[in-house]
């Protein structure tokens, strides 16, 4: 089994654990190294259901090379997302409560805590709420994302993206987690504060930097095999 994939499983099960799974719907998707060609996970599966077998392999334009199972609907999302960023090799798209409900509200994505301190130029796709499953809305999903790793979907979900599977699973848990806090910081009614000024960059370093990303994906790797993999000894440490 190639590591890209070992790494999407352990992705999509840590997904779940933190709070990803909308009943079967949501994806995540890596870039063949060798082909360019795009692995993308089965439709119809819960996050903590993924196996190694889940995922399928397809072209630019969607066409199956590789794997069985249903390609999912908004397989255009990542396909269009890949070609405007040669920089990126994961995508995930899922629709945590946090990020679909900060979505779906006019609040600037503030950080309240560390969370949101590497993802401040996040920005909201408001063309449609719906499923992207066509290529010309998924090329503006790809410009709204811009040279960003993290976008809010309105009404929907969002999308992360990145250049290794653990910095993706780290964006898109830092972005719910921060929408998350600041709903609840919005929710006391009373006034907040949050980072401002040259902290942002700092703390943005050094709390998700590279070697802290690695930490934290060991951390979610472990999180998994002691809920999904009691007996197993984790090696996915790597970034």
């Amino acid at each position: 089994m190639s590591q890209f994939i070992e790494e999407m499983v352990y992705a999509s099960q840590i997904l779940y654990l933190e709070g990803h799974n909308d009943i079967n719907n949501g994806q995540i998707s890596y870039r063949d190294p060798e082909t360019g060609n795009i692995w993308i996970r089965k439709g119809f599966l819960g996050w903590e259901e993924t196996t190694p077998d889940d995922f399928i392999l397809i072209d630019a334009e969607g066409n199956r090379l590789k794997g069985e199972g249903h390609i999912p609907s908004e397989w255009p999302l990542h396909t269009e997302t890949y070609k405007a960023r040669a920089d990126v090799n994961c995508i995930i798209h899922s629709h945590p409560p946090y990020s679909m409900i900060f979505s779906a509200t006019d609040l600037d994505l503030r950080p309240v805590t560390h969370d949101a301190t590497p993802i401040m130029n996040t920005q909201r796709f408001t063309l449609t709420t719906n499923t992207v499953t066509n290529t010309n809305i998924a090329a503006q999903v790809a410009e709204s994302l811009g040279k960003s790793n993290t976008l809010l979907l309105k009404n929907h979900g969002l999308v992360a993206a990145g250049k290794t599977i653990p910095e993706t699973v780290c964006w898109a848990a830092v972005l719910e987690n921060a929408c998350k806090l600041q709903l609840i910081a919005e929710s006391t009614g009373v006034p907040y504060t949050w980072t401002e000024g040259h902290e942002i960059k700092m703390k943005s370093k050094i709390i998700f930097g590279a070697t802290a990303i690695r930490e934290y994906w060991a951390y979610w790797c472990r999180k998994a095999d002691r809920h999904f993999n009691p007996h197993s000894k984790n090696h996915l440490v790597g970034v």
